[in-house]
């Protein structure tokens, strides 16, 4: 029970260990063939994902060891979510990383303020706590952790916990296409990538054919807008993930980074066109479910040893209140971004921003380390094969793809409740409402 051991010492006592235990791994380490010394991972690498998801069963470990601690728990189950998450470190090769991230450190200033939080929301209840991250995902929901109360009531809660602070935080994540899905196909209940049409029947957005006949069926005018977004789309990955000089991350570096740019720059206004020909009361509808403020799902942001917790949080509630009753979404592009900003008859509630770009998602090996001559083992997606630094790694790099990640300006709109109308549309970028 490392984790346990680690509470009972001293930080320092577990500095040293881990200094230790990195120059083994190094020393015996039998995956490098030819190395340099490398640095750590950083954001957006396996390693830090396999941190973030463990952090979701910690979170819900402390919260049920809290409750437990204070009598307010319904079932003693710390033990188990706990054991979950030590498996979670040793299948992710975590158990030291872990300890060292802010992640971590959020959750320790935190966890006892939200359960005591709970107490007063809710007097003389119980609870208990359940990790459903990967289970509510793919039900389409966002929830990662259940709380239980024991009136029956089962409160979902979608964490954010963030290293920089939650200013700003991604709501929904998506490519150029699945963009005018989000709005055209009701996705409720599906699991990611995974629509239903108009007459009930599930469908993969990346089945075009059929996607293709519902957009002919029922807004025709879009179809010359899917057909440029999916030539782009193969163009991208054609070029990087099969042509040669793609082959080696070097050659293609600063492509990639204009790419970024400048297709972004390309695509975001054409989505705003596209979107034009659509009802407006459909794309409010659909960002008020894409942010999550109308749903029956609450959120938990964590950043910087701080917390917004929305099951308790009155101001939260009223700017939710506001988003259900908006009448107006008005739709720009600026740059490579689209932006969406809710609206009511008092003036722009709260704005989303849409950055349109590309995601490499890992396809060329260890571009994220520093650079070491030769060749190293690579696991990519169950088959070893040996890789030198910056090299197309041949099965990962089929997942590149185009990114429309949406952000939300959450903790300003909570502290802005009385906007003045301001018009914000003096550019000549792409403008509907």
């Amino acid at each position: 029970m490392r984790n346990w051991f680690r509470r009972l010492t001293k930080p320092w006592i577990w500095d040293i260990l881990d200094s230790w235990e990195k120059s083994l791994q190094t020393l015996f380490s039998k995956e490098i063939v030819i190395v340099t010394k490398t640095k750590k991972q950083g954001a957006g690498t396996a390693t830090e994902h396999f941190i973030q998801d463990a952090a979701e069963i910690w979170l819900t470990a402390r919260l049920q060891e809290e409750a437990e601690r204070l009598g307010v728990a319904s079932k003693s189950i710390s033990s188990e979510i706990n054991k979950e998450f030590e498996k979670a470190c040793v299948n992710g090769k975590i158990e030291t990383k872990f300890y060292k991230s802010k992640y971590f450190k959020n959750i320790e200033a935190t966890y006892q303020s939200i359960v005591q939080d709970l107490i007063k929301k809710y007097p003389n209840s119980k609870f208990h706590f359940q990790c459903v991250d990967a289970e509510f995902r793919n039900l389409g929901k966002k929830g990662d952790i259940l709380i239980h109360v024991d009136d029956g009531r089962k409160i979902s809660v979608s964490v954010k916990n963030y290293q920089n602070g939650y200013s700003s935080i991604q709501v929904c994540s998506g490519t150029f296409n699945s963009t005018l899905n989000n709005i055209l196909f009701d996705d409720t209940d599906c699991s990611p990538g995974m629509y239903i049409s108009p007459y009930g029947v599930k469908f993969k957005g990346s089945n075009r054919e059929y996607r293709d006949g519902l957009v002919r069926r029922h807004y025709p005018e879009l179809l010359p807008f899917f057909s440029k977004l999916d030539k782009i789309n193969d163009n991208i990955r054609d070029y990087y993930i099969n042509s040669p000089e793609a082959e080696h991350y070097e050659n293609v570096a600063d492509q990639w980074k204009k790419d970024c740019s400048s297709v972004g720059t390309e695509v975001a206004p054409l989505v705003v066109e596209a979107l034009s020909f659509l009802p407006n009361e459909l794309i409010l509808s659909r960002m008020q479910k894409a942010i999550g403020l109308v749903s029956d799902e609450h959120l938990l942001c964590l950043g910087k040893g701080e917390y917004l917790f929305s099951v308790t949080n009155e101001d939260y509630h009223k700017l939710c209140n506001r988003v259900k009753a908006a009448t107006l979404v008005e739709i720009e592009s600026r740059g490579q971004s689209i932006f969406y900003h809710i609206c009511d008859a008092d003036g722009v509630i709260i704005s989303i921003n849409q950055p349109c770009t590309l995601q490499k998602n890992g396809a060329w090996f260890a571009t994220n380390e520093e650079k070491f001559e030769g060749v190293r083992k690579k696991n990519d997606k169950g088959k070893t094969f040996m890789l030198e630094w910056g090299q197309r790694r041949p099965r990962k790099s089929k997942e590149l793809a185009t990114s429309t990640n949406m952000y939300l300006r959450l903790d300003e709109a909570i502290n802005s409740q009385n906007v003045v109308r301001v018009d914000c549309f003096t550019s000549k970028d792409s403008v509907i409402s």
